[in-house]
């Protein structure tokens, strides 16, 4: 075994036994050092870091030059990475945001308006950056992040800044709405029912958005999950003590295990601001 292949199996184990952004992470800094190596051993090694990742599609470009005529065993990975990186691709990778990316976001969202029900708009993709700055149409002042996801108007809005959203006026100014209110569950609050329509950057779903409540009040959205994601979290038994979605569904477990970000049976994650309790919709293309 060499250093690599030891430093592989350390990485992997540290994967295996915390499941987090940290451990993912190291795994991602592994393998640009990797990819900086011209030795075969250190391909060989990168082709199981990008396994590990799902990196399938990269996976199996990095090992079809390795691969010769005579290497049977070489050209059965091969054929099963080809198949994995044709149903998958890369699409399903673990990819924590790391280093400069983590705090260049992190610096972004500080400087943005609160959002009660979606505290991380950027990292949910409600909100991009742009460069060189766009004109917001509703106050008309450059703006360095726009909205990009879901505004019900009949205006055909193009671009909205966080503030105008934040504030109300762009909902104001366009009679327009976030979230369908039909696409909600129940919350007997006029206020909060309000703040969610108006003043709440939406989500885009594969059909259509539905925003979950609990505590009698909306929860938070938290982005984007797979079944993998929610194993990862500890919570797939929480998810599915919730009648909403379960109710009807022979075998809910089945159904979630078939879930994958960004998957044709797409999972949306939400958080009870009372109680804690996270919350899950699903939705197919």
């Amino acid at each position: 075994m060499n250093e690599f292949q030891e430093q592989l199996v350390e990485l992997q184990k540290q994967y295996a036994d915390r499941k987090d952004a940290e451990s993912i992470q190291a795994l991602y800094e592994f393998k640009d050092l990797l990819e900086e190596q011209s030795s075969v051993q250190a391909k060989r090694v990168l082709v199981d870091v990008c396994k590990t990742l799902k990196l399938y599609q990269t996976a199996y470009e990095v090992l079809r030059p390795l691969i010769i005529k005579t290497d049977k065993k070489g050209i059965r990975q091969l054929g099963n990475l080809q198949a994995l990186a044709k149903e998958q691709g890369d699409y399903f990778a673990l990819r924590p945001i790391g280093g400069k990316a983590k705090r260049h976001r992190e610096k972004l969202l500080a400087q943005l308006p609160k959002f009660k029900y979606h505290p991380d708009p950027l990292d949910t993709g409600a909100f991009e950056e742009v460069d060189p700055p766009q004109v917001c149409e509703c106050c008309g002042k450059a703006t360095s992040v726009r909205y990009t996801v879901p505004f019900y108007a009949v205006a055909d809005v193009k671009c909205l800044c966080p503030m105008c959203i934040a504030n109300g006026t762009a909902a104001e100014k366009f009679d327009g709405e976030f979230q369908d209110e039909s696409s909600t569950d129940p919350v007997n609050d006029e206020e909060k029912r309000d703040e969610l329509l108006h003043r709440t950057p939406g989500y885009c779903g594969w059909q259509q958005e539905y925003w979950r409540a609990h505590c009698d009040d909306y929860c938070a959205y938290l982005g984007g999950v797979g079944y993998q994601e929610l194993v990862q979290m500890g919570i797939v038994d929480e998810v599915l003590d919730d009648p909403v979605w379960t109710e009807g569904w022979d075998d809910p477990m089945d159904i979630l295990q078939h879930a994958f970000n960004g998957g044709s049976l797409q999972g949306y994650l939400f958080h009870c601001l009372h109680c804690g309790k996270y919350l899950l919709w699903l939705d197919c293309d």
